[in-house]
């Protein structure tokens, strides 16, 4: 097995981590069982994966065709901003409406500045951090590849984004953190993209440092929590330690195990993620709304399971809406340009 069986599973472990981002903004769901309650509350860590993902596929484009930074980027938003504007425009509105709040919040979420002024109606996060995490990654990419020494310069991506989130915990800038943890993970998804690149074997000596990197993350949780500086220890730094591990163990289920019906469903939602997240973390988010609405009685797993169902069907139909709008775009440029 080599480095490139993560893009081949790609679409596949971006499934897996929307649905693990799913369980986690169910906030009161009863799973049954507290390890099951553990996995739900650590569900951020399907984050990690996608920003894991995104680089190392973003390396990938970039070493397949040569193009300008504002190429680049053109491409990145044509891929995000239709369903996000399609989504984010009512949502603000909704929220202005009922909840108040400047109009002012619609400018910033349209200009994605949101997350950094943080006014009352800010947009989910995730949009402007991925976005943030694009505009650079050209120079890093470039840095990267002309380097003989790719993990050291990994490396020490990786010190500068844990020692930048430890001085912005310790000044109290928390708000910020769901970038600046994942700083870390996104180099780790730089370093991966080369590996795929060339065809990187998992040879012994791999396998040897990612079973030590899961053993650091393990002895990470032992620790967390305890100290001084408890705060300062927090669950997302444990993703550093897991995530490729996890990403190697899921890709190893579905090369070997006969999962048919399963891979194929997570192909499916990995290959909609987008248009999941985007509704989840805004229409879904309304549970008080929603189960004001529709009653279920007592409980909660089948709301969420409806909830679930009707989330994946509007993201199909969003994305379709979305393809439909790039055509009927495309049609009028062609015919002014005739």
């Amino acid at each position: 097995m080599g480095y490139r069986i993560l893009s081949k599973y790609r679409t596949e472990l971006m499934g897996v981590a929307i649905l693990w981002v799913m369980l986690f903004h169910s906030f009161d769901l009863d799973m049954g069982h507290p390890l099951l309650e553990w996995f739900r509350a650590a569900g951020f860590g399907g984050v990690d994966i996608f920003i894991l993902l995104s680089s190392m596929g973003l390396v990938m484009s970039l070493s397949r065709r040569e193009q300008s930074y504002s190429q680049f980027m053109a491409r990145r938003a044509a891929r995000i901003l239709p369903a996000y504007y399609l989504v984010m425009i009512p949502y603000t509105l909704f929220v202005l409406l009922t909840r108040g709040g400047h109009w002012s919040a619609l400018i910033w979420n349209a200009a994605l500045l949101y997350y950094w002024v943080r006014p009352l109606g800010a947009f989910n996060w995730y949009v402007a951090g991925s976005m943030t995490f694009y505009a650079v990654t050209p120079a890093c990419f470039r840095r990267l590849r002309c380097s003989k020494h790719r993990e050291l310069l990994t490396g020490l991506g990786t010190l500068l984004g844990l020692l930048a989130g430890r001085v912005l915990m310790i000044d109290g800038f928390w708000y910020s953190m769901d970038v600046f943890f994942r700083i870390p993970i996104f180099f780790l998804g730089l370093l991966l993209g080369f590996y795929v690149l060339e065809d990187r074997r998992l040879g012994a000596r791999d396998l040897l440092f990612w079973c030590f990197w899961l053993g650091l993350g393990v002895a990470y949780l032992m620790y967390m929590g305890k100290g001084p500086y408890a705060d300062y220890h927090p669950l997302c730094y444990l993703f550093l330690f897991t995530t490729v591990p996890m990403c190697f163990v899921i890709c190893w289920c579905f090369e070997r195990l006969p999962l048919g019906w399963l891979q194929a469903f997570f192909r499916l939602l990995g290959g909609h993620s987008l248009e999941i997240y985007l509704l989840n973390v805004s229409l879904f988010s309304e549970v008080e709304l929603l189960r004001r609405l529709v009653r279920f009685g007592p409980s909660n797993r089948l709301y969420f399971l409806l909830s679930y169902a009707a989330n994946i069907f509007l993201a199909l139909l969003l994305r379709r809406a979305v393809e439909w709008l790039r055509k009927a775009w495309l049609n009028v440029r062609k015919q002014r340009a005739a």
